[in-house]
């Protein structure tokens, strides 16, 4: 993963989601991204290799106003097996590169995977906690992530 800020350093989510990276493919595994130019969007699983030590119970993005919650009801990176995810829209497939936006990862993050992105992996109306729809509407409410990530958030359907 390249083209990505460090934590402290950069936009802070969610603005680094507008951010562009690339993702290099091993030269061995290049062929797999074959097809992959025609989904808009693709499911990257990496490795969170500079997470630090595992927390079990945590507020949610440092907030202490919002509840505590284990780290399995969080997307906090430092936990028990730090794998990521993030769904990104795909700018660009020319094996073995992948240029993406939104890509929520630091720079050399090994990825574990590429998914293409697809009627499976959506969820219309997904339950959530009253404490994160809270949160989702201040940001919406600012227009945070309409103007970064226009694809994410809750299906107005």
């Amino acid at each position: 993963v390249e083209g990505l800020p460090r934590p402290g350093e950069g936009p802070r989510p969610p603005t680094r989601l507008a951010v562009e990276g690339v993702i290099r493919v091993y030269d061995e595994y290049a062929d797999g991204l074959l097809g992959l130019e025609e989904y808009s969007h693709a499911i990257i699983l990496y490795w969170m290799h500079e997470a630090g030590e595992a927390r079990l119970r945590l507020h949610p993005w440092g907030d202490e106003s919002l509840p505590e919650v284990g780290v399995f009801a969080t997307r906090f990176p430092s936990r028990p097996n730090p794998i990521g995810l993030s769904v990104v829209e795909l700018l660009g497939v020319d094996p073995p590169l992948l240029r993406v936006r939104g890509l929520d990862a630091w720079p050399g993050s090994p990825v574990i995977d590429i998914k293409p992105y697809d009627y499976y992996d959506i969820v219309k109306r997904p339950r959530v906690p009253e404490w994160f729809e809270r949160r989702w509407r201040e940001w919406r409410a600012r227009k945070r992530y309409d103007e970064v990530a226009p694809w994410m958030g809750p299906c107005e359907c």
